[in-house]
């Protein structure tokens, strides 16, 4: 049977050996030196072996070793031209740093394995290993490939801000994402997702991501299927567990359902989160509260003051819908007085502070109760009660409900401040990816209207620009675990309004989606059933699509038009708007999709005299406080947010006096 595994895996390593390999490296950069000392040293050790597992990690190791020589040039560029595009001294952080840091995780892993086999090759253990060895190998080598077409990207966004004399992560309208991304079809993403997956976070985080990776397998399995239910769990649990012990297989999966599920899919997958199951873990681990109350805001048409002294009506939520209450998640760790059930024995007085937050999850899926992991910490670390919007979902509510829902909030919490148990003297916005974007927009708004506006906000990893801007952190999501490619597309196409071009039905779809859907069901015209099942499923199977060859989501860019408004994309807010906005605290990470667009606002609001400030945390991945159960890092940067509301309402405070 060895035997038979040997010749199966020398196959994939056919390739004529060198008779020898150079150990001087050709100036190669200082981070991948070493490894390719020792996977040449390597490579050499094996050359003398003429067995099918030596000939096939001698080959392992000369292309290991040829790849680091390769990625040299470009990546020590990369490292140079980095730091001219950070925030500050202080605060180092962009796109194209983040790239380095894989590089430098990656480097790391590969001279670790080298010198594992050095040590191990000699002795007669090593036969155990050995071809879990060259598959680390393969998965590594696969790795780098597709990492070199990243570093040829990037340098084309380093000649763009050559060409046009600037110096900003986002390019200037001359170049298009299109333009950027047509080469990355060439792309081989299955590494990311296989047996290394999510090697470029911190190791707690990277266990996490692993088990996430395998769940979304597993459920895909489940989502697809059209058999009964019972046997699609069973199914599903099933191929969990090939999906553990062939990461592989896993990676597979997990491409395909990212490039080809419906936004339908995103949704529920991320509503797993929201299961009996998962609600209990709050009350069992977290911190417990006081008041932990759903309150329904009546839809009845509101009126405050202006800054101006006037009157200024605020009518119920209406777009994209009928009128309907809004619902809200009073948290407080202690009762006080006018919260529900709490006047009669409350413990504590009224508060003149309040935070009111609002959650992520992409704009189409999650609520105030996924989210409750870490507003609990939140609430007793701050002692400040934290009214949580659970705002409707795209796609079904598009782009402005949202706001519009925020922004009633907001008024009806002024006139019944005493619901909450707070004074709201002084209120924090805050919120985490879509939610952050969502309370940046309607402070704009109320800003336009000449409203109140909150004393600070704090945003963490907050997407800006609600479009895909060819920033060098934005390809991250070509490779991010959590918030690939395609579920970035689908996510920002419904919060902005645009059909599915992935839905079987296409009659709500404008002409150019109707062409592609049909591209996708004539393409199979050879497979009668094949095609019976794309035409008329609700949803399409990945791996059907994946035999067709004739989507990627690369081709949705062409689709993807979003419009210019501020409200949705707050970068793209005027001058004088930013001026008139609050003190603003934001954190985001290393390895987030959107790191560049805090960076480039952090920038853009500093030249304007801006109060703002910028944490970049490292090894962390977007949506990380969701895991700071699971995750000293994650805590850690959890206890970092408290720190930065907290300083924002030092703030209100000193500025009252």
């Amino acid at each position: 049977m060895q035997f038979l595994i040997g010749r199966a895996i020398f196959r994939q390593f056919n390739y004529p050996l060198s008779r020898t390999f150079s150990l001087i490296p050709k100036k190669n950069s200082q981070m991948s030196q070493a490894v390719f000392t020792a996977a040449a040293e390597n490579a050499n050790f094996f050359l003398k072996d003429s067995s099918t597992s030596g000939r096939a990690l001698c080959y392992g190791f000369q292309q290991l070793a040829a790849q680091c020589q390769e990625v040299a040039p470009l990546l020590d560029k990369i490292k140079r031209e980095a730091p001219k595009f950070d925030l500050d001294v202080e605060t180092p952080g962009n796109g194209y740093r983040s790239f380095v840091i894989i590089f430098e995780a990656l480097f790391k892993r590969c001279s670790s394995l080298c010198d594992l086999v050095k040590s191990q090759r000699s002795q007669v253990v090593f036969n155990l290993y050995k071809y879990s060895y060259i598959q680390d190998l393969k998965s590594w080598n696969e790795m780098l490939v597709s990492l070199n077409t990243f570093l040829e990207h990037l340098n084309t966004l380093l000649e763009w801000n050559e060409k046009d004399r600037v110096r900003c992560l986002f390019p200037s309208e001359a170049h298009s994402s299109q333009e950027l991304l047509d080469k990355a079809r060439t792309i081989e993403s299955y590494s990311f997702y296989g047996r290394h997956a999510a090697f470029q976070y911190c190791s707690s985080i990277e266990s996490v991501l692993k088990g996430l990776l395998t769940i979304m397998a597993g459920y895909s399995d489940y989502y697809f299927s059209k058999s009964p239910h019972l046997w699609r769990v069973a199914k599903s649990l099933f191929m969990s567990t090939q999906y553990t012990l062939d990461a592989e297989h896993r990676a597979r999966r997990i491409v395909h359902a990212s490039q080809y599920a419906t936004v339908d899919f995103c949704k529920s997958f991320w509503f797993l989160a929201e299961s009996d199951l998962m609600k209990k873990v709050p009350d069992r681990i977290c911190p417990v509260i006081r008041v932990n109350q759903l309150i329904l805001i009546p839809p009845e048409p509101l009126q405050i003051d202006s800054l101006k002294c006037k009157p200024v009506n605020i009518p119920a939520p209406s777009a994209h819908g009928p009128i309907a209450p809004v619902q809200v998640r009073l948290l407080s760790a202690k009762g006080r007085p006018g919260m529900p059930g709490q006047n009669d024995y409350s413990e504590a007085t009224v508060s003149d502070s309040l935070i009111i937050h609002c959650h992520g999850g992409g704009f189409v899926a999650q609520s105030s109760s996924s989210h409750e992991t870490y507003l609990r910490h939140w609430a007793v670390a701050l002692d400040v009660p934290i009214l949580s919007i659970d705002y409707s979902l795209a796609p079904e509510y598009p782009f402005p409900r949202q706001l519009q829902e925020i922004l009633f909030v907001y008024a009806w919490i002024q006139r019944n401040p005493s619901v909450a148990g707070t004074t709201a003297k002084k209120i924090i916005f805050a919120g985490d990816s879509a939610g952050a974007n969502l309370m940046l927009g309607a402070t704009l708004w109320a800003s336009d209207m000449n409203l109140r506006l909150p004393d600070g906000i704090f945003l963490a990893y907050v997407p800006l620009l609600v479009q895909f801007e060819p920033s060098p952190s934005r390809l991250l999501c070509l490779l991010d675990p959590l918030l690939p490619f395609g579920f970035m597309m689908r996510c920002l196409s419904a919060y902005a309004g645009q059909p599915d071009m992935l839905q079987s039905n296409p009659t709500e779809a404008d002409g150019r989606v109707k062409d592609i859907v049909e591209q996708i069901n004539m393409a199979s015209s050879s497979q009668e059933s094949t095609e019976s099942k794309i035409k008329h499923n609700t949803v399409i199977d990945p791996e059907q699509l994946d035999r067709l060859k004739v989507h990627s989501p690369v081709d949705e860019l062409d689709l993807f038009r979003v419009s210019s408004n501020p409200l949705m994309s707050p970068f793209l807010a005027s001058d004088s708007a930013l001026k008139k906005m609050p003190p603003i605290n934001l954190l985001t990470i290393e390895l987030d999709p959107c790191l560049d667009d805090s960076v480039e606002f952090a920038k853009r609001c500093r030249r304007l005299g801006c109060d703002i400030r910028l944490d970049i945390l490292p090894g962390l991945p977007h949506g990380f406080l969701n895991f700071a159960l699971l995750s000293r890092e994650a805590k850690e940067g959890s206890k970092l947010c408290v720190k930065r509301i907290r300083e924002l309402f030092k703030k209100c405070s000193d500025a009252a006096l």
